[in-house]
This record gives C-alpha cells, structure tokens and sequence, in this order.
C-alpha cells in the first residue's frame, strides 16, 4: 500500500496546517492588539481629559455658592436656583 509521504507520521500536514495558521494569524493579532492598545488609550484619555474638568469647576462653584449664602449674600430662592443650574450644567 502506497502512502503520501507527509501522512507517514501523522502530524506532517497538521504541522504545515498549523503553521500556515500561525503566519497568517499571529501577525494579524498583533496588528490587531496595538490599534486596540492605542485606540484604547486616546478614547479613555478623551474622556478623562474633560469630565475631571467639569466636575471640578460645578465643585468649585458650588463651593463659591455656599459661601455666598452662609455670608448672607443670596436668599435661599436665589442659592436652590443657582445650585440647580450648576447641577445642570
């Protein structure tokens, strides 16, 4: 009986086979994993970049606001007014 010469030992065409997978998909996630890596990066700093900001200006004004009404500069309407629209903003 005549046999291919790479069935022999049974991993000949799973090992070409393995390989071929391997050349072809290795590099492909790893092209993959770096657009990820930095797309990944630019997106989350975006959205650390400005959210921070906001909060830290609302927490500021807010902090000016109570000041205000303690010094009894605004009346309590004018202090619920202005905090929600700080709230709001």
């Amino acid at each position: 009986m005549m046999m291919h010469p790479g069935w022999s030992n049974g991993w000949g065409l799973w090992g070409m086979w393995l390989a071929m997978v391997a050349f072809w998909l290795v590099p492909l996630l790893l092209v993959a994993g770096i657009f990820w890596l930095f797309l990944g990066r630019d997106r989350h700093r975006g959205d650390r970049g400005s959210e921070p900001a906001v909060f830290d200006e609302n927490r500021r004004a807010l902090a000016v606001l109570k000041e205000r009404y303690a010094r009894g500069e605004i009346s309590r309407e004018e202090f619920e007014r202005i905090k929600d629209d700080i709230m709001k903003s």
